[in-house]
C-alpha cells in the first residue's frame, strides 16, 4: 500500500464506479474552484496497481497558510480501517509540506437509518464507528449539525428511491394532493424545458430574485456558466424552466369554466350548487386574473419558476431553484420534480435526491415547509455523518483563538 498523487483521468475512473461518489469530487470542479482562486490536488492509496482510496483537495491561501477542504470526502470503503488510518497518516504528511495549517472534511457516510418523518428505523443500520475511527485519527467532529446553512454542505437531506419502480407506483406513492397539484399545472398548460447555455441568464434571473426575497446567498452567474460548460456535454446537468402561455392559460381556464357551468344545470342538492358556483366564480376570477397579467406583462410566455439539477452517478440532485413570488399558484415547481423524476426512471437513476433539508421536524421551525414539500413526493430523510476538523499547525488553534 503507498500513498501517491493522481492523474485526473485515473481519479476519475475510480470515482466513477465508486459508490459514495459525488459530482463535488469530480475533477472537474477544479475549475470552479479557480473561479475563487482555489487550488484543487488529486491523492490516493494503491495496492497492485489498484486505487483503493482517492480524494480531491481544494486548497485555498490565507495569512496561516493553506486551508484544505475535501468536499465528500475521502472516498474509500470505511469499513477497510486500516486503509482510512494509512491514508489520513499520508495526507497529513502531504498536506503539512504544502504548508496546509487545517483539513476539513464530510464525507458521503450516512450515519443512522430514518425513515419518511425522519424517525430512526428500529434495527436500521449505523456508522457510528465511522465517526469513532476518524476521532481516533485526530479528527474533531463538528457535531450533529442542523439547519439550513449554505456556506457548508448539507448534512440532512431527502431522497426518494426509485430502483425497481416504475413511473406508476412512485406516482401512486405520492401524496394526493401532490398529484392533483400537478395535474392543475399540466391542465392549465405549464411547461417544461430544459434551456442552453446562451439562455441561463433567464435562469440567473428567477435564482437571484429568490435569493434576495428568501434571503439567501445566490450562485454567480460565471458558477451557472461554467456548471454548464464542465457538464452538459455528457449530460451530467440540466437547467430547466416552467413556462405558461397566457393565452392557452385563459383557455384552459375557459373550458374549465364551461364544464363546470353545464354540470350547474344538472344539480339538485343545494350543497353541491353552491359548491359549483363558487369554483365557476374562483375561475372567472383566475381568469380576469391572466387577462390583467396579458395586459401587464406586454408578453404572451410567463417564465414561472427555474431549477438545477445534476445527473451524476447514481442519482439525480435537485441542487437550486427559483421561483417568481406571484405565479407560485400555479405549482410550477411541483411540475418540474414530476419532469425531472420521470426522467430518472427512465434513465435508470436507483435514487432522486431532493437534497437540503433543515433536519429539524418541528412544524414551527422555519425552514419546515422545504421538508414538508419535498416529503409529499414519498421517499426517506438521509442524515450524514457531518463535518471534521483535522489541525494541521498550532497555526490553526492561533487563527480559532483570533476569531473569537
Amino acid at each position: 500500500m503507498f500513498f501517491c498523487e493522481l492523474e485526473k483521468e485515473e481519479f476519475q475512473a475510480f470515482i466513477s464506479q465508486h459508490p459514495l461518489n459525488d459530482f463535488i469530487q469530480d475533477p472537474r470542479m477544479e475549475e470552479i474552484g479557480k473561479l475563487n482562486g482555489i487550488q484543487s490536488c488529486f491523492v490516493g492509496v494503491k495496492q497492485n496497481g489498484k486505487i483503493l482510496a482517492a480524494c480531491r483537495i481544494m486548497l485555498q491561501k490565507g495569512k496561516f497558510g493553506y486551508h484544505c477542504y475535501a468536499p465528500r470526502g475521502p472516498i474509500l470503503d470505511y469499513q477497510q480501517t486500516d486503509v482510512l488510518a494509512f491514508f489520513i497518516q499520508e495526507l497529513k504528511k502531504y498536506l503539512k509540506k504544502k504548508k496546509g495549517y487545517v483539513l476539513v472534511i464530510d464525507p458521503k457516510v450516512l450515519y443512522k437509518e430514518r425513515d419518511v418523518n425522519g424517525n430512526l428505523v428500529e434495527n436500521g443500520f449505523d456508522n457510528s464507528q465511522v465517526i469513532d475511527e476518524l476521532i481516533a485519527l485526530g479528527f474533531e467532529h463538528q457535531g450533529f449539525e442542523t439547519g439550513m446553512d449554505t456556506s457548508k454542505q448539507v448534512r440532512w437531506v431527502f431522497v426518494l428511491p426509485l430502483e425497481n419502480k416504475t413511473k406508476e407506483e412512485v406516482w401512486k406513492g405520492m401524496d394526493a394532493n401532490t398529484r392533483n397539484l400537478i395535474r392543475k399545472a399540466e391542465k392549465n398548460g405549464v411547461k417544461i424545458k430544459e434551456i442552453t447555455k446562451q439562455e441561463l441568464g433567464l435562469f440567473k434571473e428567477i435564482t437571484e430574485n429568490t435569493s434576495e426575497r428568501r434571503h439567501f446567498h445566490d450562485r454567480t452567474f460565471a458558477y451557472y456558466q461554467k456548471m454548464y460548460e464542465l457538464f452538459a456535454p455528457r449530460d451530467e446537468v440540466k437547467f430547466l424552466i416552467a413556462t405558461l402561455s397566457l393565452k392557452d392559460y385563459i383557455a384552459a381556464l375557459e373550458d374549465e369554466k364551461k364544464e363546470e357551468e353545464q354540470k350547474l344545470v344538472q344539480l339538485k342538492a343545494p350543497n353541491k350548487i353552491t359548491t359549483c358556483k363558487e369554483l365557476i366564480q374562483s375561475l372567472q376570477k383566475k381568469q380576469d386574473e391572466a387577462k390583467k397579467m396579458l395586459e401587464e406583462e406586454k408578453k404572451e410566455e410567463l417564465v414561472l419558476a427555474a431549477s438545477m439539477f445534476m445527473t451524476y452517478g447514481n442519482e439525480v440532485i435537485y441542487l437550486f431553484c427559483g421561483n417568481i413570488e406571484k405565479y407560485m399558484k400555479l405549482n410550477a415547481q411541483y411540475l418540474i420534480q414530476w419532469y425531472m423524476i420521470q426522467y430518472a426512471i427512465e434513465h435508470g437513476f436507483p435514487q432522486y435526491n431532493f437534497y437540503g433539508i433543515s433536519g429539524i421536524f418541528d412544524k414551527k421551525d422555519k425552514d419546515y415547509g422545504i421538508y414538508e414539500f419535498k416529503k409529499k413526493f414519498n421517499g426517506r430523510v438521509e442524515e450524514y455523518i457531518g463535518r471534521f476538523v483535522l489541525p494541521l499547525s498550532p497555526l490553526y488553534r492561533i487563527k480559532k483563538k483570533l476569531k473569537k
